[in-house]
């Protein structure tokens, strides 16, 4: 675990444990003014990077008057990779067993099984909440609860090799007849025309094509509400997504099983992309998409809309705060910090992602324009709907990696209505 110690108050620090990711560190050798009390903050997270952005809200912002001297103890998953969890398993298993975590990453899957086991403070009250996004704020808000501040906004899109295209006189598609034109023609001249990932690569399309019709048009409100209480079965919608995806491998356009052994974010996946081996790929908005190819690019949203595209949206890096906390003012002093409009936009820039404040600020990166602009439409597709009281990203992930293995629509659309009952009986607020 490392210790992070606040600017004020702090006269003297003698050593400080060594850098890097080992089981076991010299503890710091502090000296504090004894004038001013230590309030230690556990923090736990997937990397050290929200730690680190927190230590530094903590030096630069909570500390500098000189009246409180939070100190910040952060734990990351990577620490425990050895062990071979998930973070997410990790994360569950912490909190289950009492550790004091006071503020941790929540991942938007896990909101309502946590909220079931009591593992979310409300964060409604808090003044900073009133700096976000009405998007931000619709994602971070479940059954009336603030669960989280999120840190960062983003978006799932097409990364095209736009000097491909244009070697078979080919243009970046912009709706489901364009696009299906495009696949077919790069089929034909021997490309595979998508690099699909076994994670959002699939999750993504499917979403897009599948449930557009819940979110675009009019009666959207009404639609999510007789999801979420079960009067309309997920397949009527999700079931057209599962069969896009279908279509995608029947006509060749991906390689199935390629897809399976394709995690995100892995140099493997960037350098087939790279290498010319596909004509685009599924990534998400940040500043490293747009980076180290030798070839135009360009990022949209899925052109898989008879009149146009549309793409999947997200708040993430969203920090929750542990209602069994023992140090629950000092760990929502930090939160409130945290979510002043300055803060959200300094540290969506420097992820190179969209600010999750009222601002919406966004880089200035001219390959993504389109991108961008889509998003500041609204009515996109979010990543989870917490006016659902069932999952949609994990289930349709799930349920596309078993289509990719030989499954039909039917059976995973099938499954699909039958996990849909189960967690609405679980779930749902009576």
């Amino acid at each position: 675990m490392k210790k992070t110690v606040g600017l004020a108050g702090v006269l003297l620090v003698l050593a400080l444990s060594a850098a890097g990711c080992q089981k076991k560190q010299d503890v710091p050798e502090v000296y504090l003014d004894e004038s001013i009390p230590e309030t230690p903050v556990a923090v736990f997270t997937q990397n050290d990077l929200v730690s680190d952005m927190i230590q530094e809200c903590c030096e630069k912002v909570v500390n500098r008057d000189g009246s409180s001297n939070i100190v910040v103890y952060s734990d990351s998953a990577e620490y425990y990779a050895d062990e071979g969890l998930s973070y997410r398993e990790l994360l569950l298993k912490r909190l289950s067993s009492g550790t004091a975590d006071d503020l941790y990453l929540i991942p938007a899957e896990d909101v309502l099984e946590f909220d079931e086991k009591g593992f979310l403070y409300d964060l409604s009250d808090l003044d900073c909440i009133r700096n976000l996004s009405q998007d931000a704020l619709i994602q971070s808000t479940y059954d009336g609860k603030v669960f989280s501040l999120p840190l960062s906004y983003t978006c799932f899109g097409f990364v095209w090799n736009v000097e491909m295209l244009k070697k078979y006189g080919l243009e970046v598609p912009e709706n489901l007849d364009e696009f299906l034109n495009v696949c077919e023609k790069l089929k034909d001249n021997g490309i595979l025309p998508y690099g699909a990932n076994k994670d959002f690569g699939l999750t993504v399309p499917v979403m897009c094509a599948g449930l557009y019709d819940v979110y675009q048009g009019e009666g959207s409100e009404e639609k999510l509400e007789a999801l979420s209480d079960g009067t309309a079965p997920v397949s009527e919608y999700i079931g057209k997504g599962f069969e896009f995806l279908q279509m995608m491998i029947d006509r060749g356009y991906m390689d199935s099983e390629k897809a399976l052994d394709t995690l995100p974010f892995r140099e493997e996946e960037s350098e087939f992309f790279a290498e010319g081996n596909c004509a685009f790929i599924c990534a998400i908005y940040r500043g490293r998409t747009f980076e180290d190819f030798p070839f135009e690019i360009e990022m949209t949203p899925l052109p898989v809309l008879e009149n146009g595209s549309i793409c999947v949206v997200g708040a993430d890096q969203r920090v929750a705060v542990n209602p069994c906390s023992k140090n629950l003012e000092g760990a929502i002093t930090i939160i409130e910090k945290l979510g002043q409009t300055e803060q959200l936009d300094s540290f969506a820039k420097s992820l190179g992602k969209i600010s999750t404040s009222k601002n919406a600020t966004a880089p200035d990166i001219p390959q993504s324009d389109s991108i961008i602009a889509c998003v500041a439409e609204g009515d996109q597709i979010p990543n989870q709907d917490f006016r659902l009281h069932f999952n949609v990203w994990d289930t349709v992930r799930e349920l596309s990696q078993q289509l990719c293995q030989g499954q039909s629509v039917d059976e995973v659309t099938a499954e699909y209505d039958s996990r849909q009952k189960e967690e609405i009986a679980l779930y749902g607020k009576q």
